[in-house]
């Protein structure tokens, strides 16, 4: 089967899942997804810094996605995952609660964050994205593993929740 070459007309993005709502990360950052293993914690880190991972004889940090956006309960431990990404220097695991497909999503579908949701707690959003009657908050990897650790208060999440919702008002 030929292989579709990705285009500047598209994004080919990774779709998870954290408190019930879909999130998403260019494939092009994923180095790989593993099904969650044993982490060691670290003394010292942050809430949101689970520990880290020996992935064949490399030792991964692993950052809690829900932990670090400030989401409500645990992580679902049915079909967790960690997902392995490229970030400066290194990799990061990223854990989530679930890894549900991989999406070409059109630009065109692609809405940046709207003018009230832009401030720096909202710089870890590439945009939104539109797939049929579904969001999708599209992610910048980078910005999300090296963001301050205080960019993810709960105003910040209201902000994102009213954003989310303008965009539905617009469509």
């Amino acid at each position: 089967m030929a292989r579709r070459k990705q285009t500047q007309n598209e994004a080919q993005i990774v779709v998870f899942k954290l408190g019930g709502e879909d999130y998403g990360i260019e494939i092009s950052q994923v180095r790989e997804i593993i099904r969650k293993r044993e982490i060691t914690a670290m003394p010292r880190q942050p809430v949101y810094v689970e520990g880290v991972i020996n992935v064949r004889g490399t030792i991964i940090p692993v950052v809690n996605l829900k932990k670090r956006f400030g989401l409500s309960g645990e992580t679902s431990t049915q079909n967790p995952h960690t997902i392995i990404v490229e970030s400066g220097d290194g990799l990061v695991g990223l854990l989530v609660e679930a890894v549900s497909e991989v999406i070409r999503v059109p630009a065109d579908h692609i809405h940046p964050p709207p003018t009230v949701a832009t401030s720096l707690d909202s710089e870890y959003l590439r945009g939104i994205c539109r797939i049929g009657d579904r969001l999708l908050i599209y992610l910048d990897v980078e910005k999300v593993v090296n963001a301050s650790p205080t960019a993810f208060t709960p105003d910040a999440l209201d902000r994102e929740a009213t954003m989310k919702e303008q965009i539905i008002a617009a469509n």
